[in-house]
């Protein structure tokens, strides 16, 4: 139910975006600490998301890449293997997203998408080839706490003048995602808005 009402959310931020192409509109980030079990909301994402595997430290991330990009497959949903282009190749991911604690790689064939969280950062990304940023925190988020929310006004602003699609990252959700509506945010991503209330 809550990937339907976010799917919806999402669809409808792409299509007042004035964006075409965007490689998806709709992405959960994995977090094993918060959502322990991934493969049920892989098993409720509609076909055309993405997931996006963080859980760098994870044991055996190898293995873990190879189970969730298979159900992946299964829901065609994309895959995207966080700051690992190496692991993303091994494993056939659908691309790689960097984190903005990273450099940005070139990885031919691949989705490429980044972590940004200010106009400076969004022109950085594009000049090194991101296709797709996620601009965060839109609202005030549990996985940073002691950041400071964009809000709606700044965040806005800021997407409306990116030289990249955005997704709306931090503290969105089906309820208040309507109110990041504007050119370039072409959709939204989440953990915790994809979890039970």
């Amino acid at each position: 139910m809550r990937c339907a009402k976010l799917a919806a959310a999402a669809e409808s931020l792409k299509q007042t975006s004035g964006v075409n192409g965007a490689a998806f509109c709709l992405a959960f980030l994995t977090d094993r600490a918060r959502a322990p079990e991934p493969e049920i909301i892989i098993g409720a994402l509609p076909p055309g998301a993405a997931v996006i595997l963080r859980d760098y430290d994870a044991p055996h991330r190898t293995a873990l890449a190879q189970n969730l990009k298979a159900l992946c497959t299964a829901r065609d949903v994309l895959f995207l293997v966080g700051a690992d282009p190496a692991l993303a190749d091994t494993i056939g991911a659908d691309g790689v997203h960097f984190p903005s604690w990273t450099n940005i790689l070139s990885t031919p064939g691949k989705i490429t998408t980044t972590a940004c969280h200010s106009a400076r950062e969004l022109e950085a990304a594009a000049a090194a080839g991101a296709q797709l940023a996620f601009l965060s925190p839109a609202f005030a988020t549990q996985s940073h706490p002691d950041s400071e929310p964009l809000g709606v006004a700044l965040f806005t602003s800021i997407a409306r003048t990116s030289p990249l699609p955005v997704l709306a990252l931090g503290g969105v959700d089906e309820t208040n995602a309507a109110r990041l509506t504007g050119r370039n945010v072409t959709g939204l991503a989440a953990i915790s808005a994809f979890l039970p209330s």
